[in-house]
């Protein structure tokens, strides 16, 4: 698999959140996110650095934050993702120091077509890149000499980078750049000569600003290459909103899922580009996923919500599109005053607890066939799955609708509260008889498929009979230590066993070895 981080060379799944814009310069607030995401299952905490904390006066470093975030994660065991909140954060450029807003001679903000700026900085000025890229390079150097124990494990730069209020900015210098004929790079991408809108139409706009963004930020890179080998991404908001007209719903420049093979191909010393994704719509989610797992790009999800289904979403992304990393944003906001977590993000609880029990096999085996992905979306009760010798069937707990839903199991009636939310989960099959899965919400009936006579015999095609005939070695509960090593602690027989293998995040990872020769 393309993975993005790494622990000890070897490929680490980040189980993350991000602490509000805000919180990251407050000691006693980081350390209340971390002890969040230690209560969530979480490993990776992501924060910003401000320019204008690490630069207050020009050429004037204070490490105070850095030093800060560093040993708070430490100390709770957390890796730490580093947000360069540097010329772009969310398409504006609030976080530079108070010494560059107030140097305009120097510093060229972008304007609109009728001359009126905006409160974004242009990419096409050379003083802002060299003042970004030196007190990037002042913050890498330093972290690479400071953090011994390795708890930074990426940093992104920029924070959704591009510019608000206009699609691109049209100053004499850039509009020259703009009618002049597209770099050659660009023309072999596209297989078209000429200018920007000779090549893009509508969109040439959007497109140009992306490439110089790229450039820019690219350039950035590759200067920091000489003191950190730390991997670098680029994170974006979508352009999958409202109108999707760039500069409005959006900022024109990052790299949406329009312009991500620009963007890609424009920025060579950048490993990842990363959607903050807060929509959940399948077909939407969907094509995300396969347009940031495509062009050898490592898929990161550096922002979701803290809802159900977008676990169940990321879920599926981590199976099928070799997603790398999943994060939520705001931990600050889904904790109450007594430090617990509030009821909005058991969602995001429930999904971070089975990514966490998984984690050794998410590792060891995302990619392969091994692998499979449960997930309940609306108007759904169960889940089909072919293993090859056994048929899955994925029954879950919670009603979202589904007229054609079979009645629960007797235990499920005697023992079971309605599930407070949809089910998802992860199963690991070995292609045999042994399987690994953790969730929330299902329980999971398998059904022979071994010759179409023994598969449509009343024991095992009618649910109740076959549940009763689950030719199972072993059922046993526990969890995989630090070394991927599985440790039992409670071993299943009778009826916590016979109406299919249920799975809740009390139970940990569920074991289960059926038995080949019956």
């Amino acid at each position: 698999m393309n993975y993005l981080f790494k622990k000890n060379e070897r490929p680490f799944f980040s189980i993350g959140a991000q602490t509000s814009n805000s919180s990251s310069a407050q000691a006693e607030l980081v350390a209340r996110d971390c002890r969040a995401a230690q209560k969530m299952g979480m490993n990776t905490l992501a924060a910003a650095v401000t320019w204008e904390l690490l630069e207050p006066n020009e050429g004037v470093y204070s490490f105070d934050q850095i030093d800060m975030l560093i040993r708070t994660t430490e100390e709770y065991g957390l890796c730490l993702v580093v947000l360069w909140f540097g010329t772009w954060k969310n398409g504006n450029s609030h976080y530079v120091p108070g010494w560059l807003k107030k140097d305009r001679k120097r510093f060229c903000w972008a304007v609109t077509a009728d001359g009126t700026p905006v409160r974004t900085l242009s990419p096409h000025c050379e003083a802002t890149w060299q003042a970004d890229k030196t007190a990037f390079l002042a913050l890498c150097r330093h972290i690479t000499e400071t953090d011994i124990k390795g708890t930074v494990i990426a940093i992104q730069i920029e924070n959704e980078p591009g510019l608000i209020g206009t699609m691109r900015d049209y100053s004499e210098n850039a509009t020259a750049l703009y009618n002049a004929p597209v770099p050659s790079e660009v023309e072999a991408l596209m297989k078209k000569s000429g200018t920007w809108e000779d090549v893009y139409g509508f969109y040439a706009p959007e497109y140009f600003t992306a490439y110089h963004i790229a450039r820019y930020i690219d350039g950035i890179a590759l200067a920091a290459r000489e003191v950190t080998a730390l991997p670098f991404y680029v994170n974006t908001w979508l352009q999958e909103m409202h109108n999707q007209v760039p500069g409005i719903d959006y900022p024109s420049g990052g790299p949406v899922s329009r312009t991500f093979p620009l963007f890609k191909m424009a920025t060579p010393h950048i490993e990842a580009l990363a959607p903050d994704i807060y929509l959940q719509e399948f077909q939407t989610v969907e094509a995300l996923h396969q347009t940031y797992s495509s062009m050898g790009n490592p898929y990161y999800l550096p922002e979701t919500l803290f809802s159900e289904l977008a676990m169940v979403n990321a879920i599926r992304g981590i199976v099928k599109y070799g997603l790398c990393g999943v994060h939520v944003f705001g931990i600050d906001m889904v904790i109450d005053e007594q430090e617990n977590i509030r009821p909005v993000a058991q969602g995001a609880v429930a999904g971070a607890k089975i990514l966490s029990a998984m984690r050794p096999l998410i590792e060891k085996d995302q990619g392969s066939p091994r692998l499979f992905a449960v997930g309940q979306y609306d108007g759904a009760s169960e889940q089909y799955i072919d293993f090859g010798n056994y048929i899955g069937s994925v029954r879950f707990k919670k009603d979202l609708g589904d007229w054609m839903k079979k009645p629960g199991s007797g235990l499920d009636a005697l023992l079971g509260k309605p599930a407070p939310i949809r089910g998802m989960g992860l199963i690991w099959y070995n292609g045999t008889n042994e399987f690994y899965m953790a969730g929330t919400g299902w329980r999971l009936m398998l059904f022979p498929k071994t010759n179409s006579i023994r598969t449509t015999n009343a024991t095992h095609s009618d649910d109740f009979l076959n549940q009763r005939s689950q030719a199972f070695l072993t059922v046993e509960e526990g969890v995989f230590d630090e070394d991927g090593v599985f440790c039992p602690n409670f071993r299943r027989n009778g009826d916590e066993a016979d109406y299919g293998f249920g799975v809740e995040l009390t139970n940990g990872v569920l074991h289960v070895v059926m038995d080949e020769t019956f």
